[in-house]
């Protein structure tokens, strides 16, 4: 078993509370252990200048201070750039940009602000997870004020971690799913697996912090990123009320 009691296959409690940030186009705060990240979904006032066809998606991320022990820095660095541009290019693979215009023909163009306020692990693909209810949320408001006329969504996003880890000194690495911090910190192979419905693959990033991998345990990882990546799907659309 896992640090936590978890089997390798249990992802951590996650819940996604919609509409959290009331001001906000969309909003929602997901919680997945206690990992914790606000997420709103905003209009641009003026799209990218060399977009030519349709809109465009675009995200920041940014890890409060107090989110970490020992605290952390506002700067979000080169981690937090990278991150910011995996759930953009996760948020865009959800939609057909080019149905992403106004009534009047003219683009729109979002960013989705992904903010941790409670860091343990698996931040970056919790915020992919919300990102995409703020962001959907955010376009039914504009279809029902009419301003967007057809729905520009493909399909839901979503992602989780995996890895091998050896779950007692000496032991052969295992696959398991939705790593927390000790995990991960001692994780033999870290990956961000991000995903739509049916196992259609966005991206994969995966590492050996601590040792290479063979083709078999990816097969295993991914096969528990799909499984675990289905049952956030199932969340999202509950809060969402996709049925």
């Amino acid at each position: 078993m896992r640090h936590d009691d978890r089997a390798p296959d249990q992802l951590r409690p996650c819940t996604i509370e919609p509409g959290f940030i009331t001001r906000a186009l969309g909003s929602a705060l997901v919680q997945t252990g206690d990992t914790r990240v606000i997420c709103t979904a905003s209009l641009e006032s003026d799209p990218p200048e060399w977009l030519e066809r349709g809109g465009w998606v675009t995200a920041q991320y940014a890890m409060l201070p107090g989110a970490t022990r020992p605290r952390g820095r506002r700067n979000a660095g080169g981690r937090g750039m990278e991150i910011q541009r995996l759930i953009g290019r996760s948020l865009r693979a959800s939609l057909d940009l080019k149905l992403l215009i106004d009534s009047e023909g003219e683009p729109l163009s979002f960013v989705c602000d992904c903010d941790v306020i409670e860091a343990d692990g698996g931040t970056r693909t919790a915020s992919i997870t919300g990102a995409y209810v703020a962001l959907r949320l955010a376009l039914q408001k504009l279809m029902a004020e009419g301003r967007l006329v057809v729905d520009p969504l493909r399909a839901p996003v979503a992602a989780v971690s995996v890895g091998l880890l050896r779950l007692r000194e000496g032991a052969e690495p295992v696959a398991v799913v939705d790593l927390d911090y000790v995990e991960d910190r001692d994780a033999v192979v870290d990956l961000n697996v991000v995903s739509l419905p049916g196992g259609q693959l966005v991206e994969v990033q995966g590492t050996g912090e601590d040792g290479s991998f063979t083709r078999a345990q990816l097969r295993s990882m991914l096969d528990l990123a799909e499984a675990g990546i289905e049952s956030l799907h199932a969340r999202q659309a509950e809060v969402l009320g996709d049925g």
